[in-house]
């Protein structure tokens, strides 16, 4: 598996369980099983752009 993949999957992984999780339960709002499905496809695409992006950037310098 390519690198920014590896880090893209992992920088998703922290935001979707940071955004998803973490604040909503500390806030105490209900996470739902639709809030979860939605957060998984968002910070799962996003970790992907933001992986792709990285590895463009590193690759410029």
């Amino acid at each position: 598996m390519k690198k920014w993949i590896k880090e893209g999957i992992a920088w998703g992984i922290i935001m979707f369980i940071m955004m998803i999780i973490v604040f909503p339960w500390i806030e105490g709002e209900e996470i739902t099983l639709k809030r979860v499905l939605v957060g998984v496809l968002i910070w799962g695409a996003g970790g992907l752009f933001y992986g792709l992006l990285m590895s463009k950037l590193k690759a410029d310098s």
